[in-house]
């Protein structure tokens, strides 16, 4: 809630008392990414992935993967991301960071594949419209790309994505 410092001094206790503890490993790893200590944050998840009994080692993996892209190692990124999908190919947020991820570098194919993945277990947001319209731009699909429009401007019209979107018609 605020107190780092607090937050710090407890889990580091409680990892004290619980090393193999994957929940607590965890959420350390989440306080110390949040607080742009981003190797000790990775180092955290992954010894929680270390936990042959951990129920939800991909989650570790894609949040050592996020807290990589918040420090921009993009290609640790992708490695733990990538892990993280070999575990379990149906973890919605980690197909969108993919998806992001494959999208920056310019990897446009592969970006649509992880977006199109992303909707069979996920739904769709303004994050994710708006990223389907910038890949569909670069494929020049204009079927998609006006699908994905239409679904921002009516489902999500007072986000930020929706003023991008009307800003780059106007262009």
């Amino acid at each position: 809630v605020g107190d780092f410092e607090k937050a710090d001094r407890n889990f580091r206790k409680a990892i004290r008392l619980d090393p193999t503890n994957s929940s607590i490993l965890n959420n350390y790893g989440q306080v110390l990414c949040q607080n742009q200590q981003y190797e000790k944050g990775q180092e955290m998840f992954l010894k929680a992935n270390e936990n042959p009994l951990y129920r939800t080692p991909e989650i570790a993996l894609s949040n050592a993967g996020t807290c990589a892209m918040e420090a921009g190692d993009v290609n640790t990124a992708e490695k733990h991301y990538r892990e993280a999908l070999a575990v379990n190919p149906r973890i919605a947020p980690t197909l969108l960071q993919m998806s992001v991820l494959s999208h920056d570098l310019g990897r446009y194919l592969p970006a649509r594949a992880y977006l199109q993945r992303y909707l069979e277990v996920g739904n769709h947001n303004a994050k994710s419209l708006w990223l389907g319209i910038r890949i569909e731009r670069e494929l020049g699909d204009k079927d998609a790309l006006a699908s994905y429009s239409l679904q921002l401007e009516k489902g999500f019209p007072d986000t930020e994505e929706a003023r991008l979107l009307l800003e780059s018609k106007e262009n």
